[in-house]
Order: structure tokens, then C-alpha cells, then sequence
């Protein structure tokens, strides 16, 4: 008998997708239970495991049915061709968010956690400086004398923290699964964290495109179907390796610091799932795969929601904030900005216009576009003097960290411009899609934007999709009506450089440097923890 829990869908947007006539009642007389939109809902159950010898509702609770009849001793074998998905969720309710982290963990089901959740032996190492010279723009640029970072930004503090011996501070801390969306004994959506909520980071880490799962019960997502893409179409490939990428971070976060983040995955391949759009063109009105979106979106609402409780809310500018910041791993092939590799860059998303909000001859600093509503990390340009502009490609920017760290540690890729693998857009070194595409510097020989040089308008650059613009605020069901309280997000399209590597050493050195980069830009956002 497999132990799972239940998931609380968001019942009245299933009921409309489905065209259900009960919005509490889901495929197979299935009982759910009801959603409160905006908040963290999981099931009050502790154990429960579908069951079709039960009468209805098919659920076993605890050995028994629930309509009070007793529970078979093993549940029949489901047929793959009719089985219906469960899920699997952990059943602690989140209580409000406290001033400081919890002693304990909460109350979750012995099945999912270990009841011994691992004690780091030792605190990690103490804050050492970060490379104190900053990037600097090419001389070559042409569009302004001086940048708008460097106008602005050429002081910001810039720190990390050092790398502890994981052997020795943190042997036995790994993270743990929490929850499933499971079909036919499959995971199909996937949450992993801390066992016990003082162990956390705070950081959600989500991979939407990485999956590699095709199971026939889902059909293909057509490219140009008329009923659910846009006119530009939908994109049905993956994001290789990304999957993989989003872990070793997890797992360097712990090795480095002693913490672990949260990671929502998402393992269906991106023609049966795309988990980074509205519904219907993420699922294409499959019943299963609209199943998975609501799982893999309130895994994550979830996931945010342990965050608040273990590192409270600020409020600053009026703007109620988590303490924590969710990282969106994607991947984009750049064959439009430089032919057969790729562009060896990283483009950070932070929702922001390549041709309107990032040109620093209309809006410099960014921070003048407006009063700091628009794009991401809306509540962290408010914090402690922060500056959006500086945030987004300062030399504190998650871009420039991560340039650095590479610049400093060789990351011995073989596809393409190794020696500009891993920089990016924007940052201090490129603020804009622009500069990278006037960048005549020998390595750039010429520009990095092939469509740029030949007349094209723009390089091609991704700003940032669904899944940062709808859990920048915890209220993300309606996207048009975002609500509550706001947590910072960024969204990395990683270049085949990286994700294509023949080495898989290629993708772990990467993900070591870059929980480094991540952890110092937490910490100087958000203060030691």
C-alpha cells in the first residue's frame, strides 16, 4: 500500500477547466478539500491512499474507510491505462510567520519525514570579502561614457560567505522529499527541502522545463494549436539538464552553508507540461497535466509559505516582503544572437523590457521607469537603502557575482566561447541586451548578437515568464489580480556551455560557484542567518 497524502487543488479553477458541476468533487468522485485562494492549503489528512474497494469517497484514512467501512489490506493494482494521479503532501498547516526561525520542526506525517531530523555539529564559516575589484565595462562601448551602474553603483558593497568543509560542519544534513503529484506510482511534480524547518534557506529554487518523463496518459502539447497557443506558438521542447542543475544547487547550498533550500520540480517532459505558463497553455485542457500545473504551482506557494514562517516578513516602502527569494531555472539555446553553440551568456529575468526599462539612456537608474511597481523583486529595491538599479546589474547583481566567481575559477566547458561562458545580461559588465551586441572587445569578435549585427533590432533576451511574475506575490492564482504579501524573484536562462557539457563536472563546478554567488546575494540582502 503506497502512503501518500492529499493535495488541496484550486478547486474553482479546476471545476472551470474541467467544466465540473461540483467544484469540490475532481475525477473519480475523488473529495478534495476546499481552497481559500491566496493562502498555503494542505490537506488536515495524515495518511491517506486511494482506494476502490471503499465506497466514495475512494480514500483510505488512517486503515479505514471514510464512510466508516473497514480498509482492505491492499489496495488493488491500478490499470495503467485508467489509474488517476495522488499526490503527496506534507500535512503540518504553516502557522504565522515568527520573528525568528522555529526550534522545532512542525508536525509532519512518519511516513514522509525522518523522525530525527540531522543537527548541523558547527556553524558555518564566517563572512570573508568578495572580490573587491569591480567588472568593468569594454572600453569600447559606445552607447554612453559611463554606464548607468557605474554612475550608480560603482560602490556598492559587494560580500560572500565563505565555503565550509561539509566532511566536518554538516555530515548528515541532505534534504528530504515533502511531497509528490504522483500518477501510477510515478512522481510527476516533486518538492524536497529541510525535514525539520530550522534547517532552511531561504531560497525556493523551481524547475519547470527540465523533466524528461513522457507517459502516453498525457497527450502531446501541439505547437500551433489554435484553441490553446499564442500566435507565436507554444513551446513544447525542454530545457536540458536544468532538472539537474536546480539539484546540485540544492545539494551545494547544503554542502556550502548547512542549509537547504527548497526545490519544486517539475519531471514531465515540456511537450506533456509546461509549468511556466497560464494553465491552458501549460496543459492543453489534459485533466492530468492541469492536475500537475496546480500541484507544481501550490508546491511552490507552499514552499514560500514554510519560508515566511522560518524567516519572517519586513515591511518596507508599505510593502510587506518575504524574507527569501525564489530562483527560476531555465535554459535557451542563443542560436539567434551567435549561430551553432549558442551565446555562451546567462540571461537574468527580472521582468524587465531589453528595449525599454534595461535602455540606460531612457531610464538611469531604473528605479526612475516608475514608483516600483514593475518587474521583479518588488519588495527587495525597498529594503535596507537598496537600490533597484544596483540589485538588477550593480556589482553586487546576481549577474556580476556570478561573472566573478567564474572569472575566478575555471569552469573547463567545451562548447562555444569558454572564456564568456557563465557572464551575462544584465549586469555591471553588460547592462543591457545592447551592449552586449555593440561589445566589439577581440573575445566578442564583432558582437554577441548575430541578428543585432545584421540588422536586426534587438538580441534576443528573456525577460522573465510565469512562474516569477505570478509568485512574486503569494496571491498568484488569478495573474492578473496578483495579491498579499510579496516575495523577490529571478529568473537564469543557462546556456548550453553549461548545460551541454560533456563533462557532468562542468555542471557541478557551476552550481558550486554559483550557490556562492547566491548565498552572499541573500545575506546582503537579508542580513546572516
Amino acid at each position: 500500500m503506497t502512503i501518500v497524502s492529499a493535495l488541496a487543488l484550486n478547486l474553482a479553477l479546476a471545476a472551470s477547466v474541467l467544466g465540473t458541476a461540483d467544484a469540490a468533487s475532481i475525477r473519480g468522485g475523488r473529495k478534495l478539500a476546499p481552497v481559500l485562494k491566496g493562502q498555503r492549503h494542505l490537506s488536515s489528512c495524515s495518511s491517506v491512499t486511494k482506494n476502490k474497494d471503499c465506497n466514495a469517497p475512494c480514500v483510505v484514512l488512517k486503515g479505514s474507510c471514510t464512510d466508516g467501512t473497514p480498509a482492505p489490506t491492499k489496495a488493488p493494482t491500478p490499470n495503467p491505462t485508467t489509474a488517476e494521479p495522488t499526490t503527496a503532501m506534507p500535512t503540518n498547516e504553516p502557522t504565522n510567520p515568527p520573528t525568528a526561525p522555529p526550534t522545532s520542526p512542525p508536525t509532519p506525517p512518519p511516513t514522509l519525514f525522518p523522525t530525527e531530523p540531522p543537527t548541523p555539529s558547527s556553524t558555518p564559516a564566517p563572512t570573508t570579502p568578495f572580490p573587491t575589484e569591480p567588472l568593468t565595462p569594454s572600453p569600447t562601448d559606445s552607447l554612453v561614457a559611463m554606464t548607468c551602474p557605474e554612475e550608480h553603483c560603482a560602490n556598492q558593497a559587494v560580500n560572500s560567505v565563505a565555503v565550509g568543509n561539509s566532511t566536518i560542519v554538516c555530515p548528515n544534513l541532505s534534504a528530504t522529499v515533502l511531497a509528490t503529484y504522483e500518477y501510477d506510482g510515478v512522481a510527476l511534480i516533486e518538492l524536497t527541502g529541510p525535514a525539520n524547518l530550522a534547517d532552511a534557506l531561504d531560497l525556493v529554487i523551481t524547475a519547470p522545463h527540465g523533466g524528461t518523463f513522457e507517459p502516453a496518459y498525457i497527450d502531446d502539447r501541439a505547437e500551433d494549436d489554435a484553441t490553446y497557443c499564442p500566435s507565436s506558438g507554444c513551446k513544447v521542447l525542454p530545457d536540458t539538464n536544468t532538472n539537474e542543475i536546480a539539484e546540485l544547487l540544492q545539494q551545494k547550498m547544503i554542502e556550502n552553508y548547512c542549509k537547504v533550500p527548497f526545490l519544486v520540480k517539475n519531471n514531465l517532459r515540456r511537450s506533456k507540461l509546461d509549468a511556466n505558463r497560464e494553465v491552458g497553455e501549460a496543459a492543453h485542457g489534459n485533466a492530468t497535466a492541469i492536475e500537475a500545473w496546480t500541484a507544481f504551482h501550490t508546491f511552490i506557494n507552499y514552499a514560500q509559505g514554510n519560508v515566511s514562517d522560518a524567516f519572517g516578513t519586513t515591511t518596507a516602502n508599505s510593502i510587506t516582503g518575504i524574507n527569501g527569494l525564489l530562483f527560476d531555472v531555465h535554459g535557451y539555446s542563443g542560436k539567434d544572437w551567435v549561430p551553432d553553440d549558442g551565446s555562451p551568456l546567462i540571461q537574468w529575468g527580472y521582468r524587465l523590457s531589453d528595449d525599454e526599462s534595461l535602455n540606460t539612456t531612457a531610464w538611469c537608474p531604473i528605479d526612475d521607469k516608475s514608483t516600483g511597481s514593475f518587474g521583479t523583486l518588488t519588495h527587495g529595491r525597498w529594503m535596507n537603502g537598496q537600490s533597484y538599479e544596483c540589485l538588477v546589474r550593480g556589482p553586487g547583481s546576481l549577474g556580476s557575482r556570478v561573472a566573478a566567481l567564474i572569472d575566478a575559477n575555471n569552469l573547463p566547458t567545451e562548447i562555444g566561447d569558454a572564456a564568456m561562458c557563465g557572464h551575462g545580461t544584465p549586469s555591471f559588465e553588460y547592462p543591457s541586451p545592447v551592449h552586449l551586441a555593440t561589445d566589439t572587445t577581440p573575445i566578442a569578435q564583432g558582437g554577441h548578437c548575430d541578428r543585432y549585427a545584421n540588422g536586426g533590432k534587438e538580441c534576443h533576451y528573456y525577460s522573465g515568464g510565469y512562474d516569477v511574475k505570478v509568485h512574486e506575490r503569494i496571491g498568484w492564482e488569478d495573474e492578473d489580480n496578483l495579491y498579499g504579501d510579496h516575495m523577490n524573484t529571478v529568473q537564469a536562462e543557462l546556456p548550453r556551455c553549461i548545460r551541454w557539457a560533456d563533462s557532468d563536472q562542468v555542471r557541478e563546478d557551476f552550481a558550486h560557484l554559483l550557490s556562492q554567488a547566491m548565498y552572499g546575494f541573500l545575506r546582503d540582502l537579508y542580513g546572516p542567518i
